[in-house]
């Protein structure tokens, strides 16, 4: 009996332990096949939903055009040290059968191109900036400076993974939120993109399953002990 007590024992403390939820994919895109039309990039979704097709626009709000010979990439055809800076708007819906979200991160491979779609062999000077909106409202704002100055330097890698800490941000489950993402750049000429976009979180249920407290477990596992008790009898 002492050793199938041990083994509920281990069996409930396992259950109880597996509860709590880590953080996981929320969105998210590769932009494989995308070449050139925005249209054509896919999402994978998880208890959100993208309800825009992502347009480029710069700052007086004209839309701007990708280049279509990166083919899995978002590769903006606009020169940020020339023509100014340029954001795109990814439109987010939370599900209205959560309760909400707790963002995590959101992380994303930021690159250079020069003017023909080709990743940039030389260092230019990039930024990337997100602002979280919740209808009008700005709940997060930050900027990453992926590339610091330029430099023609060998051996420059022209794309870099950055990360937006989201931790303390909440999603309410139905209501919608506006993720805007900014490119800006300063010094030689080049275009920019990104690739690999990943957003994680923790999505809450409308009815939080409880964890039991530890006197109820000590009453289960000592019921379930005697459950097996008198099996053997």
């Amino acid at each position: 009996m002492l050793k199938n007590f041990f083994k509920v024992s281990l069996a409930v403390m396992a259950l109880s332990s597996a509860l709590p939820s880590s953080a996981s994919v929320i969105l998210s895109s590769d932009f494989t096949g995308t070449s050139g039309d925005p249209a054509n990039v896919t999402w994978t979704e998880n208890d959100v939903s993208v309800t825009n097709t992502l347009d480029p626009k710069d700052l007086s709000l004209s839309s701007l055009d990708l280049f279509t010979n990166s083919t899995n990439m978002f590769a903006v055809d606009h020169n940020i040290h020339k023509q100014g800076s340029w954001f795109v708007d990814i439109l987010v819906s939370a599900s209205s059968l959560i309760a909400g979200i707790d963002l995590d991160v959101l992380s994303l491979d930021a690159s250079i191109y020069n003017k023909n779609g080709v990743l940039q062999p030389a260092q230019r000077d990039l930024s990337f900036s997100l602002e979280l909106l919740d209808g009008l409202s700005s709940i997060f704002s930050d900027t990453v400076n992926v590339f610091a100055g330029d430099n023609n330097d060998p051996g420059f890698t022209p794309t870099e993974t950055i990360e937006f800490d989201l931790s303390g941000i909440f999603l309410d489950g139905g209501d919608d939120y506006t993720f805007r993402l900014t490119v800006s750049g300063t010094g030689g000429g080049n275009n920019a993109g990104f690739d690999n976009l990943l957003l994680t979180g923790t999505s809450n249920s409308l009815t939080p399953l409880s964890v039991s407290a530890p006197g109820t477990l000590i009453i289960l596992i000592m019921s379930l002990s005697m459950l097996i008790f008198r099996s053997r009898k």
